[in-house]
C-alpha cells in the first residue's frame, strides 16, 4: 500500500470550484507511479529491461470531488497478480478519512520490445507486495459494451500536449476527451474506460457516442473504425 497527500490546486479546478474529473484522474495515476518509483521499479527502471505495466481498464465510483485548497489524500494497493496481469485499487480519503473516491484497475505487464504480454519476473511485481482489495462493486465485464445507436462527432486530431513518455496518448487524456463531449451539467460519478490501441502524434480520433441504462458511452476510434479506447460514464445527481 502506497499513500500520499495533497492539495487541490486553483489549475486543477472546474467552473464549479471543485476538482475537474481528468486532474482527479491524473492524481489516481500520479499516485502510482509514484509508489513505482519509491520501490525503485519506476519507469526508467521498467525501460532500461523493455519492459511496462499498460492500463487495460479502469472503474472509478465518486462520491464527491475535493473542493479549492482541500487537502486529500491518495491511496493505491496492488491486490493480486495473476499471469501477466495486475490489479491495483485506488481510494481518495478527505483530511477526515472519509474515502470519497474508490477505484479499481487492470494492467498488463508487457515485453515493450516484442510488444508481447509477459509474466513479471519476482524482482518486478514481488516490491508491491498484495494488499486486500477494497471493498466496492468489481465488474466482471472484459469489454465496455457500445449502444446500438450511436452518432459520430467532430473528429480530434492528436496533438504533443495529449501525449505522454512513450509518446502516446495518455489514459487521462482519452478520458477527459470523453468528459468534454458532455453538457457542462454533466457531473460524472461513475465511470469506465477500456484502452484498446494507441494513438500518436498526427492520428485522427473519431469520437462516437450514445446512451444506454443510464451510461453515456464514447467510442474513440481511428478513421478505419479501430478502436483507441471506450470511455463510459455516468452523471449521479
Amino acid at each position: 500500500m502506497y499513500r500520499r497527500t495533497d492539495r487541490v490546486r486553483f489549475s486543477e479546478m472546474g467552473a464549479d470550484g471543485k476538482m475537474r474529473l481528468s486532474s482527479l484522474m491524473d492524481a489516481l495515476q500520479d499516485c502510482s507511479d509514484a509508489q513505482s518509483e519509491a520501490l525503485g521499479i519506476g519507469y526508467s527502471w521498467l525501460k532500461a529491461r523493455n519492459r511496462g505495466w499498460i492500463l487495460l481498464h479502469w472503474h472509478v465510483v465518486i462520491d464527491r470531488y475535493p473542493e479549492n485548497r482541500e487537502e486529500y489524500t491518495v491511496e493505491t494497493r496492488p491486490w493480486k497478480f495473476e499471469h501477466f496481469l495486475g490489479h491495483r485499487n485506488f481510494a481518495v480519503y478527505d483530511k477526515d478519512g472519509t474515502s470519497i473516491v474508490k477505484a479499481n484497475s487492470r494492467w498488463c505487464f508487457m515485453d515493450t520490445e516484442r510488444m508481447r504480454p509477459v509474466r513479471p519476473l519476482p524482482e518486478e511485481s514481488g516490491p508491491y507486495g498484495v494488499d486486500p482489495r477494497l471493498d466496492m462493486e468489481y465488474l466482471t465485464e472484459k469489454r465496455i459494451p457500445l449502444p446500438q445507436d450511436m452518432r459520430t462527432l467532430e473528429k480530434i486530431t492528436v496533438t504533443k500536449d495529449l501525449l505522454d513518455l512513450n509518446e502516446h496518448v495518455n489514459n487521462v487524456k482519452y478520458i477527459a476527451m470523453a468528459d468534454r463531449l458532455l453538457p457542462g451539467s454533466f457531473k460524472t460519478k461513475e465511470l469506465k474506460a477500456e484502452y484498446r490501441n494507441a494513438a500518436k502524434e498526427g492520428d485522427v480520433i473519431i469520437p462516437m457516442i450514445g446512451e444506454h441504462d443510464g451510461w453515456q458511452t464514447i467510442s474513440l476510434n481511428d478513421e478505419n473504425g479501430r478502436i483507441y479506447a471506450v470511455v463510459a460514464l455516468r452523471d449521479g445527481e
